[in-house]
């Protein structure tokens, strides 16, 4: 379908066209160009006025302010400036990275760089200038809310809207800590990027609670905008009787607005682009009488509003209406509006595509085949190159970003060498001073050795105190690495402590919190928490304070966890074939967590009639593979236990630790219970 729907943009009042039509309206054309040129010179003397203020009060400004001022400037307005700056700004920048040891100068310079390298569209390069800034100079949140600012509109400009959202999502938390006299500009709004994503639903809700976030329902341009915008994520969603409801009433809420005769014509193009949008409606409904007039509204006001991407779209459309009404000539005729607005007003490629996508429709309808694959080839070659060349501009920022990256790493390097030579020869100095010191000296002691004709006896002597000297060496080394390990063993032993700290002071809030209902959560995070004060309790009681043994301690965790439940009839069995393998901390703290996860689960919820029944917890190992299993014969799972929504955080915590350990959940569940089972590669454990 070639017809766009058109979102609030259109709500923002186009000053230069609103005036451009009241003036032209009633006046012969003479007197209009004269008029027209008037404006085009008001409009070029009035940015000639900016860049002079601003280039005056650059070059009398300090070096700082010099960047901040440049710094300031939107992208747009920095390519524009930068040609009368460019030396006066570049020797600023040196004197910064050279002289200057300020942060925050370096921030606005780096910030300079992105936006440099945004008008030449290098987006990646642009967003690790920005990844830097922020690492390496961000002072507070008003510096992160900046870079985030443009590396979200690099990231909307190269499509990952992905990654758009979750840089908006970070600024939405940095927001409510914002410095008010900090301006930020948060660009495209979050339910946009959800549309984006194809998440339309979520786009109507989001778009929905922007509106009472910022507008009043008094506010009638907010409101239609609202209707107008909801129309368009309903229609992409398909949802064709929803839209048709939300355009209605925002034609409707305009129809009741009272404006000023100076946004006539800006209020009527509204109204018309919103009647273009029901003509789309009604023609994917099938309703194409319908739409037609609507359509040629929104052509004839958008022609008057010198909005010529919103005619060529709808005189698109009218094609396709014609010719499903089999009405060829007058298809063929807005065909020709459509190429003669191609040809003089627009240049966008993708209008060009449509275009030709359009006509190849056209002589199929008209049953001349050559000539509908000739342009239906024609539309496939610019759309392939198209895609070719956002391709190769994709590769060629990301290599950029690459090599940005390479060579500051390789000077980093090579500063690191520089610094290390600097030290060794400072070293080497001291080396020689001290050689030839000792040059001096021992040629001393070797003539007054000659002199004295010193004795085998005194030789031996010299050996036998060097030799002891090497043991006194060897007893300070192993004594330093005694006390290394009994300093490991106090760490372990003071987290556990600490932890078990913790519980009590769990213990104790779950006693003062006894029927309300918030003890089970506190009972579960106990619970964690006796996990991890174990593996820190058999890592300092073990002999290896690196590692521990599996079967010992998923034993020791089971027989916990049992302990910590309450008398309920229900049997835990064990069976454990994995003498051999070890656990490290890193290991040993998310599976003692999955562990637990899935025996309190069992404990809980197999058995909610009787509370009795057996648990079984197995290890086997196979030539590569350590599989754990914790089973029950209860109730089992529910049928939706796997939908995303309905799951529990327990669930969703067992399915994050199993990640983590690198091993995927297996479920089987039954009449006879459930049995939670996960794959290890035995590489995986230290030898």
């Amino acid at each position: 379908m070639t017809h766009f729907l058109k979102q609030n943009y259109i709500t923002c009042t186009i000053e230069f066209s609103g005036k451009f039509n009241q003036v032209f309206s009633g006046m012969n054309n003479r007197k209009s160009v004269f008029i027209l040129i008037f404006i085009l010179f008001s409009f070029f003397h009035q940015g000639q006025n900016e860049k002079k203020e601003f280039c005056d009060e650059f070059y009398r400004s300090s070096i700082k302010k010099q960047i901040s001022l440049a710094a300031n400037l939107s992208a747009e307005k920095l390519k524009d400036y930068y040609p009368l700056i460019k030396d006066t700004l570049e020797k600023a920048k040196m004197l910064i990275y050279s002289k200057s040891s300020s942060q925050e100068a370096r921030l606005m310079v780096d910030i300079i760089d992105a936006k440099l390298e945004v008008t030449k569209k290098n987006y990646a390069k642009a967003v690790y200038i920005l990844g830097n800034a922020m690492q390496f100079r961000s002072a507070d949140l008003d510096d992160s809310l900046r870079c985030y600012s443009l590396m979200k509109y690099c990231f909307v400009q190269i499509r990952n809207y992905v990654k758009a959202y979750e840089i908006n999502s970070r600024m939405e938390l940095l927001k409510p800590r914002m410095n008010d006299s900090v301006q930020i500009d948060f660009g495209i709004n979050k339910s946009s990027l959800l549309a984006a994503l194809n998440f339309y639903n979520e786009a109507i809700k989001e778009r929905r609670a922007e509106f009472n976030r910022s507008h009043t329902k008094k506010d009638t341009d907010a409101v239609a905008s609202l209707y107008n915008d909801v129309g368009v994520y309903f229609n992409r969603s398909k949802n064709w009787d929803s839209a048709e409801v939300s355009f209605l009433k925002a034609k409707e809420v305009l129809s009741t607005l009272k404006y000023p005769e100076s946004k006539k014509v800006h209020y009527e193009f509204f109204k018309a682009l919103i009647g273009g949008n029901l003509g789309y409606i009604y023609f994917n409904k099938g309703q194409t009488n319908k739409a037609i007039p609507l359509l040629k509204e929104d052509i004839y006001f958008s022609l008057k509003d010198l909005d010529y991407g919103s005619a060529f779209n709808s005189y698109n459309l009218m094609v396709e209406c014609y010719l499903k009404l089999g009405n060829r000539a007058l298809a063929k005729s807005y065909l020709d509006s459509a190429e003669n607005l191609l040809t003089s007003r627009l240049s966008d490629v993708s209008q060009s595509l449509k275009y030709l996508y359009l006509k190849s429709t056209f002589y199929q309808a008209q049953g001349d085949y050559n000539k509908a694959i000739g342009y239906l080839n024609r539309y496939f070659n610019i759309k392939d190159s198209l895609n070719m060349l956002e391709k190769e501009q994709s590769l060629l920022n990301s290599e950029i970003a690459f090599k940005i990256e390479q060579k500051e790493f390789e000077l980093k390097q090579t500063n690191k060498l520089l610094e290390q030579k600097n030290l060794e020869d400072a070293k080497n100095k001291t080396s020689r001073a001290y050689m030839i010191a000792g040059i001096l000296i021992l040629l001393f002691i070797i003539a007054l050795l000659i002199v004295r004709n010193r004795t085998a006896n005194k030789r031996e002597i010299d050996l036998s105190q060097k030799t002891e000297q090497i043991r006194q060496q060897n007893i300070q080394i192993e004594q330093t690495l005694k006390e290394k390990e009994l300093l490991l063993k106090e760490i372990h032993h003071r987290v556990k402590n600490n932890l078990q700290i913790i519980n009590s002071m769990l213990s104790l809030h779950i006693s003062k919190t006894e029927g309300t209902g918030n003890e089970t959560v506190l009972r579960e995070a106990q619970q964690r928490i006796g996990a991890i004060a174990l593996t820190h309790q058999m890592l300092y009681q073990n002999t290896s304070l690196s590692n521990i043994s599996l079967n010992d301690y998923i034993g020791n965790l089971i027989r916990q966890i049992e302990e910590n439940m309450p008398d309920s009839g229900i049997e835990v069995t064990t069976r454990f074939e994995a003498n051999e393998l070890k656990l490290n901390i890193d290991f040993a703290v998310p599976m003692g967590l999955l562990i637990n996860e899935l025996l309190t689960n069992s404990f809980k919820h197999a058995f909610p009639a009787k509370k009795k029944g057996k648990i079984t917890a197995s290890i086997d190992l196979t030539e590569t593979d350590c599989i754990i299993t914790v089973s029950d014969n209860g109730v089992g799972l529910p049928e939706d236990y796997q939908n995303s929504e309905k799951r529990s955080m327990g669930m969703d915590l067992i399915y994050i630790l199993a990640d983590q350990i690198d091993s995927e959940i297996k479920v089987d569940t039954d009449q006879n219970g459930t049995a939670f089972s996960f794959k290890i590669k035995r590489s995986k454990f230290p030898s």
